[in-house]
């Protein structure tokens, strides 16, 4: 197994998850292998890490020749919608044309490859539409980083016909869990809610719109949804919503940290902090997958919202 983007927060996720079941894994990152993370030091070890920039075509080749695997998760790219912001083109370059270079190498590629696995958005549908949002509901982005991810996924499906390679793309709703980078909503209340208990910081939370819903899922669910992805033989479809059909407050998720925490904290609404455009609520429909493969979202997200914050306070980034 080929992982690009493999030091990321999914990517280790996936890294594990595959090891875990025996899989030999090439991991392939920007920066090569990561210092710090999800990954313990014997997993780190385990993978074969090489360093690949998906924009470089010739190096994408050379890494997917050498690895020859049977599958390839393809997961590098921009994965914030605030860095997306502030380097669109960028972004555009990275999530576009990066994606195009790894299936043309699995095209190419010496031995076959018996299919790619796309990391999607649902960034992608923008507002969505009422009710659950289906892979029917068309592609209508209402930010950069969306724009982005809509452009990787009809490239990758795209060019994945033309060029006879299987791939599917799997548009993740959110996903949530230990080893996620602070800019993002709960790892970012753990992050505040630690100094708070530590008496680092005054016992008041700042926050945007508390109202807003989203379909989350517990990262360890989700590379195991990618994995059953890369197992189907001949998928019928070649996009899957990766959710759990259910939404969820970030008020929720506040008070599941704060409850953690055990603190008991001030919060104060900031408008600086709410996302202008940003849909009220995102809810996806997975029953295109759970038909598919059986998949379903099983992890609880009171106790993931736990596990990062323990994750958080007793790792470098707390």
């Amino acid at each position: 197994m080929l992982v690009t983007g493999a030091d990321g927060f999914v990517g280790q996720h996936l890294v594990a998850h595959l090891l875990e079941r025996g899989c030999e894994v090439t991991a392939a990152s920007l920066h090569g292998r990561p210092a710090a993370g999800t990954l313990s030091p014997a997993e780190r070890a385990a993978a074969d890490w090489q360093r690949l920039d998906v924009r470089d075509a010739a190096t994408v080749a050379s890494v997917v020749a050498a690895a020859r695997p049977h599958r390839i998760f393809h997961l590098a790219g921009y994965s914030s919608s605030a860095a997306a912001g502030v380097r669109p083109a960028d972004a555009l370059e990275v999530n576009g044309a990066g994606t195009l270079n790894v299936v043309e190498a699995a095209a190419r590629a010496p031995a076959e490859v018996q299919g790619v696995v796309v990391a999607g958005s649902a960034d992608a549908y923008g507002r969505g539409a009422d009710g659950p949002i289906s892979e029917r509901t068309p592609l209508r982005p209402v930010s950069v980083y969306g724009a982005t991810k809509a452009a990787q996924d009809v490239i990758a499906r795209g060019a994945g016909t033309a060029l006879g390679v299987e791939v599917v793309v799997a548009r993740l709703f959110p996903l949530i869990g230990p080893g996620q980078r602070p800019v993002f909503v709960l790892p970012s209340f753990c992050r505040r809610a630690l100094a708070i208990r530590r008496g680092a910081a005054h016992a008041r939370l700042a926050v945007g719109n508390l109202d807003v819903v989203r379909d989350f899922t517990d990262v360890r669910d989700g590379v195991g949804a990618l994995r059953t992805l890369a197992s189907l033989d001949g998928p019928a479809h070649r996009a899957y919503n990766v959710c759990s059909g259910t939404g969820t407050t970030i008020r929720r998720l506040l008070e599941w940290v704060i409850e953690s925490a055990e603190i008991e904290p001030e919060i104060i609404p900031d408008s600086t902090l709410v996302r202008r455009g940003e849909p009220d609520a995102v809810i996806g429909d997975p029953r295109r997958l759970r038909r598919a493969t059986g998949w379903r979202a099983e992890r609880d997200l009171r106790a993931c919202a736990r596990d990062t914050l323990d994750w958080i306070g007793t790792s470098a980034v707390a």
